[in-house]
């Protein structure tokens, strides 16, 4: 039962993703800076998406993909944060923390036996490395009260729909290679609650790209 349940909702979690990579097509020239690392995490996600369900179909195994997918989704992020945080002392250690996890990611080919199962340390790291990120922004915008209409900005949109996202994944992420040991139904379960995270924040950031940003005091 939890096979059939999850497949329409995996099936679904590609529309967002290809609604969100038409807005960034569709708005590009029109993006601030952050929202253009935006635009090009949607366009590579639609990508691995494809490439992925590709070789779902024929039976092959996706997870070699998986520590260079997280890599650019992790960088891509920091790097939208790095604009949103400057000048703080955080915006300027975030290219060496993306040079550290990136170098940890490439690691992870180093040792074909690793890629064999899901890497829950890297998505793991990743979680608590964006959520980091989430809350010094809200942090900054409850501080600052520069922002007149916090419904026109796009990156509350995404932070939200970040925050959603990890924190609700987070423990998916840590316990999944134990998890289908012990239940594959449950497993399967799991998964299914994170296909419709994923489709959150693939929304979210759809209406991010799409609105037009708030005027600021």
């Amino acid at each position: 039962m939890a096979g059939t349940i999850l497949y329409p909702v995996l099936k679904a979690s590609l529309a967002p993703v290809v609604v969100a990579s038409a807005m960034a097509a569709v708005r590009f020239r029109h993006l601030s800076p952050p929202l253009r690392y935006l635009a090009v995490l949607v366009w590579f996600t639609l990508l691995i998406e494809i490439l992925t369900r590709v070789r779902a179909v024929q039976q092959q195994s996706n997870l070699f993909v998986l520590p260079f997918d997280t890599l650019v989704e992790f960088g891509l992020l920091a790097w939208v944060y790095r604009q949103a945080l400057w000048p703080s002392a955080v915006s300027r250690w975030v290219p060496a923390v993306v040079g550290v996890f990136s170098l940890v990611a490439l690691l992870s080919y180093a040792e074909p036996a690793g890629l064999a199962r899901f890497n829950t340390g890297q998505r793991f790291a990743e979680s608590l490395l964006v959520l980091g990120l989430v809350l010094l922004y809200f942090y900054k915008v409850i501080r600052e009260l520069t922002i007149l209409h916090l419904e026109r900005e796009p990156l509350f949109w995404i932070s939200v729909g970040l925050l959603l996202y990890f924190s609700g994944n987070v423990f998916i992420f840590i316990s999944s290679n134990y998890i289908i040991q012990y239940s594959k139904a449950l497993s399967l379960k799991m998964w299914d609650i994170h296909a419709w995270l994923y489709m959150v924040l693939y929304g979210l950031y759809a209406w991010a790209l799409w609105i037009s940003p708030s005027n600021k005091k």
